[in-house]
């Protein structure tokens, strides 16, 4: 009876109770003091059916359990991999900003925010303080951030 309880808390522990708990463990554990106390209590004989028939038992469930999809609760079933299509969609998008001008909406020391094409994205300087409301141009960018610098108007023509 207790081989039979400890599969029961193991199947609780899969289907109802999320993560390796405590519950799996004390399925396993009574399993194994059952065994324990039937070679006790009955011989060779009889402790080697229980661990015999319990081993049998728990391969069952185990291939049930796969077979059922059980399992994929514990695997991760997303991919790790890049999309290189993706990261390049991504790289065009955000590229589409380079060399563009713009207005710095919060000063820039040397993080800020600033607005180009209508769009807000963050800046960083090459180290200098460029106050709000200052025209800047996107000069650079890397994988997570957009470089500015202050952009020198056209002297106005005076023809």
């Amino acid at each position: 009876m207790l081989i039979v309880v400890g599969f029961a808390l193991i199947l609780v522990e899969v289907y109802l109770v999320p993560g390796f708990n405590v519950i799996g463990i004390l399925g396993f554990l009574l399993i194994v003091f059952a065994v324990g106390y039937v070679y006790s209590e009955s011989g060779m004989l009889g402790g080697s059916l229980a661990l015999f028939g319990s081993t049998a038992a728990g391969a069952g469930l185990f291939y049930g359990l796969w077979k059922s999809g059980a399992w994929n609760k514990f695997i991760l079933a997303t991919s790790l991999r890049h999309d290189d299509e993706l990261v390049a969609r991504e790289h065009e998008h955000r590229a589409r900003h380079l060399g563009k001008t713009g207005v710095a909406i919060t000063p820039l020391r040397p993080t800020g925010v600033i607005e180009v094409d209508g769009e807000r994205i963050e800046v960083v300087t090459e180290g200098e303080f460029i106050a709000a409301g200052s025209n800047v141009r996107v000069v650079a960018m890397d994988r997570r951030r957009y470089f500015a610098r202050l952009d020198a108007l056209p002297e106005p023509s005076t023809d």
